[in-house]
């Protein structure tokens, strides 16, 4: 019995160190298809004609209450000047977990436009968040924290503006707050969000923290 318990000890480690050592040798990987993908969608809300700098070089972290942190935040400029923010965010509360949005705006606040980056909501209700399966997405296009007000960022049957995705009340609920809290982080920095000092790809050091300065 000593013997068989001492095997399975020995396969379980072995096990476990297999997994640990594809974990690790994968990462870097993930992470950077990860960030290749959210970079092809940010050329879908601000053209690579309209800047020229940098953004993997040109951003810092954020901690933006409501939303998993911390979020990444890219910088698009020309020839110095602010042209946009793209925020990389995830909200916890979709209806089956995760939903990882770019969402990018204006140095004024308003909103460029707003993409899915990854999901797990159910097939022809949920996904109807993706601009490919519907326009719904869409409809943040040029809104702000004063348009509509932001007491109104909400779905409309829960008294707020915006339209509901039929049968996916939680999907779009989690959505439309997540948008709603990255305006409301952006208007609490805004006059330092583009002069936060560059992150270096591994250093996590500059962050704001739900509207404080960093």
């Amino acid at each position: 019995m000593l013997k068989t318990l001492l095997t399975l000890g020995l396969i379980g480690l072995l096990a476990a160190a297999l997994l640990s050592g594809v974990h690790l040798a994968t990462r870097d990987r993930i992470a950077s298809e990860q960030q290749r993908q959210a970079l092809a969608t940010l050329n879908q809300l601000v053209p690579e004609s309209e800047y020229d700098n940098a953004l993997v070089e040109d951003w810092f972290n954020a901690w933006i209450s409501g939303l998993s942190a911390p979020s990444t935040i890219y910088r698009a400029r020309m020839d110095g000047e602010p042209v946009a923010l793209l925020a990389d965010v995830i909200t916890p509360d979709g209806y089956s977990g995760d939903i990882r949005l770019l969402v990018g705006l204006t140095p004024q606040g308003e909103v460029i436009g707003v993409r899915v980056l990854e999901h797990r909501e159910t097939p022809g209700l949920g996904d109807q968040i993706e601009l490919k399966r519907s326009d719904w997405i869409r409809q943040f296009d040029g809104k702000s924290l004063a348009q509509p007000p932001a007491q109104s960022w909400a779905a409309d049957r829960r008294g707020g503006a915006f339209d509901t995705l039929s049968s996916a009340t939680i999907t779009s609920s989690a959505v439309i707050e997540a948008v709603g809290n990255v305006l409301a982080w952006y208007a609490a920095n805004r006059e330092n969000a583009f002069e936060i000092r560059t992150e270096s790809k591994d250093s996590s050091t500059s962050e704001t923290r739900d509207g404080n300065n960093p």
